[in-house]
């Protein structure tokens, strides 16, 4: 199944005033709200290098500008050097303990870092502030699927279509959370949701026909445990082995190839116990054929 990852935010990061950490006017407190306001301009087109010059002669004129500290990592997640976003956001928030960009982008570090664990602890904070965040239940969503535990990404999952009823992208991630957590029918119906809202979405149509293919499978298997239970408990019982015959071909139809012989080789068996106990039955002439055509696969 193909995994997608959570929104990064990063153009939700981007201060764009300095205004939250006031310099003193003097030659070199401008020059570090130039840099600043230069680095902003270059993060906004795009051009991450000049920012990250920028931001960085920016704190090294004043060490205590925490918005050119936070958009410093902004900059350095869209080049890929978390750790080193890390250490910025770190900064900017003890600078600023209550900046909630600076928290969202903390978390976002760790995850790209590889850390999903510290990502979780710096994002549930933020949510706790932010609880109608679609996009931030989103990534925490993501993060816990990281972390195996399907059950509490498909609760923010819920709550992110809740948020945002027509994105087809988060339908789209709670089918896998739930097919993850082994809830095939939900998943069924959140693929089925993504189709809709996204009709060209071919991912989402193969992973519909990937859970629904687990589905025919969790079937198959309860029919076959059902028939061969009745068989055990009346084996005298010829429709009982008749219809555990049919089912084993069709467990073998869908199972890997080293699993068919097997497979194939049980079915073979209860149509020769059907034969036995009841020879005049009108489903003889297809146990007979079914027996025909089913010998030479197993030898």
């Amino acid at each position: 199944m193909r995994r997608w990852i959570a929104c990064t935010f990063l153009g939700l990061l981007l201060v764009t005033g300095a205004g939250a950490a006031e310099t003193p006017q003097d030659l070199r407190g401008k020059e570090a709200l130039q840099r600043y306001n230069a680095g902003v301009g270059a993060l906004t087109r795009g051009d991450l290098e000049y920012a990250l010059y920028q931001f960085r002669q920016a704190i090294r004129l004043n060490p205590d500008l925490a918005d050119a500290h936070h958009n410093l990592g902004v900059t350095l997640l869209g080049v890929r050097q978390p750790a080193q976003a890390v250490e910025e956001f770190s900064r900017a928030l003890e600078l600023q303990p209550d900046k909630i960009e600076a928290r969202i982008g903390l978390g976002l570090a760790y995850r790209a870092a590889g850390d999903p664990a510290r990502a979780i602890a710096e994002l549930s904070q933020v949510l706790a502030k932010k609880p109608d965040d679609a996009q931030l239940q989103l990534a925490l969503a993501d993060l816990y699927r990281q972390v195996k535990q399907p059950q509490i990404a498909v609760t923010h999952l819920k709550e992110a279509a809740r948020l945002a009823p027509d994105d087809a992208a988060i339908q789209f991630q709670l089918g896998l959370a739930y097919a993850e957590a082994g809830e095939t029918d939900a998943a069924v119906a959140a693929f089925r949701e993504a189709t809709r809202l996204r009709p060209e979405d071919a991912d989402a149509y193969y992973n519909l026909g990937v859970v629904m293919g687990d589905k025919i499978r969790e079937l198959v298997d309860e029919k076959v445990a059902a028939y061969r239970k009745a068989a055990e408990l009346r084996p005298a019982q010829a429709d009982a082995h008749y219809h555990l015959g049919v089912a084993y071909i069709q467990k073998a139809q869908i199972s890997r190839i080293e699993e068919k012989r097997a497979l194939l080789k049980l079915a073979l068996e209860q149509f020769r116990l059907f034969q036995q106990s009841a020879p005049q039955d009108p489903k003889a002439p297809a146990a007979a054929h079914n027996i025909e055509v089913l010998e030479p696969q197993v030898k």
